[in-house]
């Protein structure tokens, strides 16, 4: 899986703190009560990802993983899936371009997107990835005059209710599409080798999944009467986020229903998992610059001003995401008021509406379940950088990982100063040596 171990040292990593026995709140606590840290910052449990990929593994054994960094691209977190031995679904040539960089063999990449531009499609090819989705015939045309090579998966539209339905925008009808798309990419002699589809972000309707099988199964039949192979079947991603009974209903579902439509071993069944791996993983630690409070509707709104917003990582702040007043007792138990918090940049839109106790300025807020589509979504709108991450490992954990082959000797720091601030995020200051030629205008003293 690896090519060379020299590539992945250009990565300026953020080192992983080694815990015997503190937990993540412990060391948000010390950090915030030192009083050093005076920006927001993440907390990655690298234990509870950890967990996430083996529960993954463990309750689909017939389904291998390939993680969909576009949830989740910061290093630590690819660096963790990579020594598990997982895949990766990359959705941009970005994406390959960063997962390559850690030595990743491209043989272990889906480039799941199937609209893609020609350079892009060379890209891919030159770098040496194989295998990639199709769901029109445009697409077929393109892939035989820049990528003939590729080795290609029909991605079909299943229904489903999902927090982000992606059928409108991806994938064919497996009723009416399906067949004609597939004798196109024949005639084309192109190579088909399996069926890819996805049932949306957040799926909560399980059934969706056996759908999605029982069309592959057909589709897969098609190709068999007609004397062409296929040989992969991708379920794509969509897992429920939590660590509740939805998952193992739908992983038992799949499981069964993939031992009685696809018994033959020889199929390689994936999966594109990326908000169930990392999301509950990820805590965001935001501190207050300013409150006030104003009367609206003969009720008190409280106006809380915070260093991260809708344009840094919060832009999609979730209905099951829950932010509360940091408290070394646990979560306050003063009364919820209605509240407004601002970000920092000067967008008026920049704002969530959230129910929380009073708070002050010198209160710190915490966001959980922060790990997936926040730090990859920060547009750095006014020049404000993403928070920084302090990765935290238990000694157990680290015990099973620390000799895999992508990892470093900096990676992990074995007896951390749990005070020791992230370093600033703040631009270098720049001297100031007076007047030069380009003050034209100049504010009054």
């Amino acid at each position: 899986m690896f090519q060379d171990k020299q590539r992945f040292r250009e990565f300026a990593v953020s080192p992983a703190f080694v815990l015997d026995e503190c937990s993540e709140a412990d060391v948000a606590k010390a950090l915030i009560e030192s009083k050093q840290q005076r920006e927001p910052f993440y907390i990655f449990d690298m234990d509870e990802a950890y967990r996430h990929i083996q529960r993954f593994k463990q309750r689909m054994p017939r389904v291998q993983v390939f993680f969909a960094m576009k949830a989740n691209h910061s290093e630590m977190m690819l660096k963790l899936a990579i020594a598990l031995g997982v895949g990766f679904d990359c959705a941009s040539p970005g994406e390959i371009n960063r997962i390559l960089k850690f030595g990743v063999d491209p043989t272990s990449i889906i480039y799941a997107v199937p609209n893609k531009t020609p350079e892009q499609m060379i890209y891919a090819r030159i770098s040496g990835v194989k295998h990639t989705t199709f769901n029109t015939a445009c697409e077929l045309y393109k892939i035989k005059q820049y990528w003939p090579d590729a080795k290609l998966l029909i991605r079909i539209k299943v229904e489903s209710d999902s927090v982000y339905k992606l059928g409108e925008k991806f994938g064919c009808l497996f009723e009416t599409e399906a067949v004609d798309l597939l004798e196109t990419a024949a005639s084309l002699g192109l190579t088909v080798i399996g069926v890819a589809f996805h049932v949306g972000s957040g799926c909560s309707s399980i059934e969706s999944y056996a759908v999605g099988i029982r069309h592959a199964r057909a589709l897969f039949d098609h190709e068999a009467r007609a004397g062409r192979q296929m040989k992969i079947l991708d379920i794509g991603g969509g897992f429920y986020r939590e660590e509740s009974t939805k998952f193992d209903q739908v992983s038992q579902l799949i499981t069964d229903t993939l031992a009685h439509l696809f018994p033959d071993p020889s199929v390689q069944v994936i999966a594109e998992p990326g908000r169930y791996l990392c999301e509950a993983a990820f805590t965001l630690y935001c501190n207050i610059n300013k409150v006030k409070t104003v009367m609206r509707n003969d009720k008190p709104l409280n106006m809380v001003y915070i260093s991260d917003g809708i344009n840094g990582t919060l832009r999609y702040f979730e209905t099951w995401q829950n932010v509360y007043k940091f408290n070394d007792k646990g979560r306050c138990k003063e009364n919820l008021e209605d509240t407004v918090l601002y970000g920092p940049s000067p967008d008026s839109k920049d704002y969530l509406e959230v129910k929380l106790p009073r708070c002050t300025d010198q209160d710190w807020l915490v966001f959980d379940m922060q790990g997936s589509y926040t730090l990859v979504f920060s547009g750095r709108f006014a020049g404000y950088e993403i928070p920084l991450i302090r990765p935290i490992i238990s000694k157990k954990i680290w015990a099973q990982i620390k000799d895999r082959e992508i990892f470093n000797s900096g990676d992990f720091i074995v007896s951390p100063d749990l005070l020791a601030p992230l370093p600033s995020t703040l631009p270098p200051l720049l001297p100031y040596h007076g007047r030069t030629e380009y003050s034209h205008l100049v504010l009054a003293d």
